[in-house]
């Protein structure tokens, strides 16, 4: 009788400890999460998560931050149990985004596929077929020793994580005579599999690398041959015009030799003065906008200083710009300039992700000065016109750009 009591005692009062399923914690988990207890949630996905259910496996490194091997546990437990998503994250944790020597392991990532595949038959993973395809041709080239080959190459962390494509610039040198020695297909083909984190990308260089592999074909393997992403384009373009400037220098370097008047030694500090303006202008000023602005920032500001470097050349050979006269160039600028100000003091431009202030502009137009000043002094050095007459050109020329802002709206 007594038993009986206390087991109606606690029916009643909520203390009887009855086992709870996977399921059953995973939905009390999504609604104590969605009532904004995440803490507390977490706690039940993992009570889930210990009964096996995959769906809080997944939930664990969807909604929480892990660390990577917290990420590759959970995600191949619920891969094993026929999980699309987890079973796709861990392709990506494993071999897709993972742009690591030590991490990437596709081997392990075909096989926890392999048993997801065989437990769901109709796992939904983007670009499947062509990822798995991938992901067989890095297992056929062999694992690298990765410890052999950081002890014998001396490789550091800066050679593996001084860019994010880092991994791939090691393939591309192995792909051309270097501190690796010959070229090597294999050794490229395997840095290649370890190196990408777009798999859009990693597809495309792996593809090439495996064939040149297969064909024991020496050819030059270039990651921005195969950048599609907002950060590989910025990372090429910063290459670009890293090779542009160097250019662009051994240009100056001869053509102050040329210059008229003894205005040789102006040239250089003109030109940097000139270059600091461009690049203001095209990052704050031009509304390049999107994952690729630094990309397309980079190009249109490597364009203006050949564009410098080219009127320098004309004016040397006495070009005369037509200007308005009697005009007042200064007073037409500052009307301008202030409309622009007024306007984006109000409302600043926004081309998407990102948005053109007055702060923009005015750090843009002090650059914009000296860059007036050095290069009429210079001009009216080898040119045909006054220092005054080419501040009236070079302010009439600014007056447009400003114009152009509004387009912009």
């Amino acid at each position: 009788m007594r038993r009986i009591l206390m087991l109606i005692f606690f029916l009643f009062c909520g203390h009887l400890s009855i086992a709870q399923t996977g399921d059953e914690y995973l939905s009390m988990a999504n609604k104590v999460y969605d009532a904004g207890d995440k803490e507390h949630a977490k706690l039940l996905y993992e009570k889930a998560a210990a009964l096996n259910n995959p769906e809080a496996h997944y939930q664990l490194t969807y909604r929480y931050i892990v660390t990577h091997a917290e990420r590759i546990c959970h995600n191949s437990q619920a891969a094993k149990m026929g999980h699309s998503k987890a079973t796709s994250d861990l392709l990506e944790g494993l071999f897709f985004r993972s742009a690591s020597l030590s991490l990437t392991n596709p081997e392990l990532a075909y096989e926890i596929y392999t048993e997801a595949k065989k437990v769901n038959p109709n796992l939904d993973i983007y670009d499947e077929e062509g990822r798995v395809a991938t992901i067989r041709e890095c297992i056929e080239a062999g694992r690298l020793d990765v410890d052999q080959f950081v002890r014998k190459y001396n490789i550091t962390d800066k050679d593996t994580s001084g860019s994010d494509y880092a991994i791939w610039e090691l393939a591309a040198e192995a792909s051309h005579y270097g501190r690796f020695g010959c070229p090597d297909p294999k050794l490229v083909l395997q840095l290649v599999c370890r190196g990408g984190f777009v798999p859009a990308e990693v597809e495309s260089a792996v593809g090439f690398a495996y064939q040149n592999w297969k064909d024991s074909t020496i050819a030059r393997f270039d990651p921005c041959d195969y950048v599609t992403s907002g950060i590989g384009l910025a990372y090429c373009s910063e290459i670009a015009s890293r090779k542009a400037e160097k250019e662009y220098s051994g240009m100056i370097q001869k053509l102050a030799l040329q210059l008229k008047n003894h205005a040789g030694s102006m040239l250089k500090p003109a030109y940097n003065v000139a270059g600091h303006f461009i690049e203001q202008k095209a990052f704050l000023e031009e509304g390049s906008d999107g994952t690729g602005y630094i990309a397309w920032a980079n190009e249109s500001a490597d364009t203006q200083k050949a564009e410098f470097i080219d009127l320098v050349k004309k004016v040397n050979n006495g070009y005369k710009p037509k200007l308005d006269a009697p005009k007042d160039y200064d007073k037409e600028l500052n009307e301008v300039y202030k409309k622009i100000i007024a306007g984006l003091k109000q409302k600043p431009i926004s081309t998407g992700f990102r948005e053109i202030t007055d702060h923009n502009i005015v750090m843009v137009q002090r650059a914009w000065i000296k860059y007036r000043d050095s290069s009429a002094k210079l001009f009216a050095k080898t040119g045909v016109l006054t220092e005054r007459q080419w501040k009236d050109y070079l302010t009439k020329v600014r007056i447009d750009q400003l114009r152009d802002i509004e387009k912009l709206r």
